[in-house]
């Protein structure tokens, strides 16, 4: 059961919606890296237990999902650009760096890069390696739903057992 369709996601966004056959794609990614961050250690998916019956609650999750698709979305577009672009050098152990154009001149074609803090954004931070980018999506997520508790009211960023007492409802 996913938590959103294209048609609420489509009402968020309007005109900056992706297109449906991205979302269909990254949906499901999303809905995993939710599912993962709100998961305790006994595994218990708090979300496909329990989905939140305030409704405050059940909207917050909606949206959660709704933007890290734009996210997921956003950051595959900046990977492949960065990519294609060369805007990141890939140093000896895997990682990427940086390069950002500081000036550019036309005549006689001269490009500078600075690489710096300034023009860290989570995008950026997020394609230079795969434990950034699951830091980042983590981060993410906890920004979005703090606070928010499943229909047993269980914070579903509560990482340790899922208490007896909610799941015997």
């Amino acid at each position: 059961m996913a938590y959103i369709d294209y048609e609420y996601y489509k009402s968020l966004y309007g005109e900056k919606a992706i297109p449906e056959i991205d979302f269909n794609r990254l949906l499901w990614d999303a809905e995993r890296e939710i599912n993962k961050a709100t998961s305790g250690v006994d595994g218990v998916k708090k979300l496909k237990v329990a989905f939140p019956t305030d409704e405050e609650d059940a909207e917050a999750v909606k949206r959660c999902v709704s933007e890290l698709v734009s996210f997921l979305y956003k950051l595959e577009e900046a990977e492949n650009n960065a990519n294609s672009l060369g805007q990141y050098a890939e140093t000896e152990d895997g990682s990427l760096k940086g390069k950002v154009i500081s000036s550019h001149t036309a005549g006689n074609e001269t490009i500078s890069y600075a690489v710096g803090k300034s023009s860290e954004t989570a995008i950026n931070t997020a394609i230079k390696s795969v434990k950034d980018k699951e830091m980042v999506i983590y981060q993410f997520i906890t920004s979005k739903l703090s606070g928010v508790s499943d229909a047993n009211g269980v914070n579903l960023l509560f990482t340790g057992r899922y208490p007896y007492y909610a799941r015997n409802k």
